[in-house]
């Protein structure tokens, strides 16, 4: 049986629909998910090509273990021009169901072209594709949206749904596309451009489950049965750094009496405690820890229920009820534990039921969680600092807690009205109109992953230096929370955020392996530290493909997906001296909380960063990948872009 599947293109512009052959010595390189996408992508680049003209394509794309029997099978990449940040690229995952649906519906992937002349969804059911109006769903939010479209779950359908809200629709800084209500491709502001496309939503029916075509089934059914023993197996994952040791010892488990799944949310109080949750737009360490304390009693009250993806035992989201504070009774489905946490204590909001049904509000919007409301934490610091005043806010009062405030600023900013307007148009256009460009908590001007990050100078240094997408993860998140070690990649003790020695080494490695399994199709948090990953990874691609991979192939394929990235971004624009810029704040040492003393200064950044380019082989001068390098990879003859 032939496990290749066409890709389905569609462009907007002219209402064409047809499917896409991708040479099987393309796919041997490339594989599929964020490689294949890369790979296609630089073959269509031009000269000021901007995301949001209606000839930029975005490539969606699962891959060949997504939506198999694999466990956590569901990664989808979505690929394209970075719409917040220049020089960068979009390489956003989601989750949920939509890939697995796709690729039992026949395909696998999805090639956007063009724009529609009115707002528009796409229909998927198998060979069956129409795009269809979506006038109806114009200004729904992401929740209604997906309720609009999809079957009742009882129904037996196998319907998944990935859209915009009014907030792509707007062309919000930092729109995301949400999938199934829980999941999304929320980085790179993957929503500006749908809605640039005038494209609302995709709809795709999958097949029956099995459907997907697989070079050996009962061979991937056994290998499946052996990850999912050393999941079981591999223990808890509750972080074991070395100075937090103490401190959690002489604090009552913060995870007894909460329910064993949805660890996305909580697992939240237990970070709370060693000071990664920020504070007051990154100025007050306190906040956060009071904060997480309360959210960990009000969970046991709250009714918290594990929502998985595709083939998944993890089910790190939820769909929850708030019982507690002014505004019980919110019921949001999501992760939430990082919005939280943005919407929260960053914004003073100390009620964790408030910061739960505003995360809610911003996902419905489409937003993602660092992007309005991170231009709202500078705000409401500027203003508590008497930078600006109510001339400049509106008449809106941003003392810090005001929960109802954010609620007005954040409708405002899908509407494009007042102050609103301004917000919309992103962190470095806030600041640089208002003078507070001091306040900006950024990298290279977008913002990045929620957490505080200075409490984990690896997450900052895999953020600003090693991602070529922007400020997103491209390394194993648990190696960073010291919640696991990768004996597979030579890592055998939890890391200590206190040592910048191993920065470069250990993100330059962790990178390798996670965009491997960005290409292959499987959530990181699955395999991550399993015994022999990368043996049971390529025996699930030889299964599911027929192509034989080792270990040492597998992080090929991922160092060749890290050139290429740097090898677009060259092309864009990219000047190495752009990995310096960032918000002073984040460059000096915590001076107080649970990891007061943490942090990395501008000029160990800089020593870091070099320590990387001298792993990858990239210059410090030009940002360039090395001729010997591109050779060994085979790409000392790819062409990128149009000249």
């Amino acid at each position: 049986m032939n496990p290749y599947m066409p890709l389905l293109e569609v462009d907007l512009t002219h209402g064409e629909i047809r499917p896409v052959e991708v040479p099987e010595d393309i796919r041997r390189r490339w594989i599929g998910g964020t490689g294949l996408g890369l790979y296609l992508l630089s073959q269509e680049l031009r000269r000021g090509l901007r995301p949001t003209d209606p000839d930029c394509p975005v490539f969606i794309l699962g891959g060949p273990l997504t939506g198999t029997v694999v466990p956590s099978s569901s990664d989808c990449s979505l690929t394209t021009l970075n719409a917040d940040l220049p020089h960068h690229l979009c390489t956003s995952h989601a989750h949920a169901f939509f890939g697995a649906r796709l690729r039992q519906a026949g395909w696998d992937g999805i090639i956007l072209r063009g724009a529609a002349d009115a707002p528009s969804y796409i229909w998927i059911d198998g060979t069956s594709v129409e795009i269809r109006s979506a006038a109806a769903l114009w200004r729904l939010d992401t929740f209604e949206t997906v309720r609009r479209l999809r079957p009742p779950s009882n129904s037996g359908e196998r319907v998944s749904v990935a859209c915009i809200g009014p907030a792509g629709e707007s062309r919000v800084w930092g729109a995301s596309v949400r999938v199934d209500e829980f999941s999304g491709f929320n980085h790179g502001g993957a929503g500006v451009i749908w809605g640039a496309k005038n494209l609302k939503a995709i709809v795709v029916r999958g097949g029956r489950e099995g459907s997907v075509p697989i070079h050996d089934p009962e061979g991937l059914k056994s290998v499946a049965e052996r990850i999912t023993s050393a999941i079981k197996d591999k223990g808890d994952n509750v972080p074991r750094w070395p100075f937090g040791r103490q401190h959690l010892a002489s604090l009552p488990d913060p995870l007894e009496g909460l329910p064993e799944q949805a660890r996305g949310l909580t697992m939240i109080p237990l970070l709370a405690e060693l000071g990664t949750v920020p504070g007051k737009n990154f100025t007050d360490t306190s906040i956060g820890v009071r904060w997480g304390r309360q959210l960990n009693d009000e969970l046991r009250k709250w009714k918290v229920e594990p929502v998985a993806s595709w083939n998944c035992e993890i089910a790190c989201h939820h769909r929850t009820t708030c019982t507690t504070g002014p505004l019980a009774g919110a019921v949001v489905t999501g992760f939430a534990g990082e919005t939280m946490e943005e919407v929260g204590p960053n914004l003073g909001i100390q009620d964790p039921g408030v910061a739960f049904a505003v995360s809610g509000v911003v996902d419905g919007y489409g937003m993602a969680a660092t992007s309005a409301p991170r231009v709202i934490a500078m705000l409401m610091e500027a203003f508590n600092e008497g930078e600006i005043g109510l001339a400049e806010t509106g008449g809106t009062d941003l003392t810090w807690g005001n929960y109802e405030a954010v609620l007005q600023l954040l409708e405002l900013t899908v509407e494009r009205q007042g102050l609103g307007d301004l917000i919309a148009k992103g962190l470095r256009e806030t600041a640089h109109v208002l003078g507070i460009e001091h306040r900006a908590v950024h990298m290279k001007w977008a913002g990045f992953q929620d957490y505080e990050q200075r409490a984990t100078p690896i997450f900052l240094f895999q953020s600003q230096i090693a991602s070529g997408a922007g400020p997103t993860g491209q390394m194993y998140v648990e190696l960073g929370f010291g919640t696991t070690t990768d004996p597979d990649l030579g890592i055998r003790e939890v890391l200590d955020p206190r040592d910048l020695s191993y920065i470069a080494d250990v993100t330059y490695k962790s990178q390798l392996r996670k965009m491997w399994e960005d290409c292959i199709g499987l959530c990181q948090f699955a395999g991550a530290a399993l015994k022999d990953e990368l043996q049971l990874e390529t025996e699930a691609v030889k299964a599911a493909t027929g192509q034989q991979y080792s270990g040492a192939d597998a992080l090929v394929v991922g160092e060749r997906v890290v050139n290429l990235q740097r090898l677009i971004q060259l092309y864009l624009g990219f000047s190495p001296e752009e990995d310096f810029t960032i918000a002073k704040r984040l460059l000096e040492k915590l001076d107080s909380g649970p990891a007061a003393g943490v942090g990395i200064t501008a000029a160990e950044l800089r020593q870091a960063r070099d320590q990387f380019y001298e792993c990858t082989g990239f210059s410090t001068e030009t940002g360039a990948p090395g001729e010997a390098v591109l050779a060994r990879l085979g790409l000392s003859t790819l062409t990128v872009g149009r000249a």
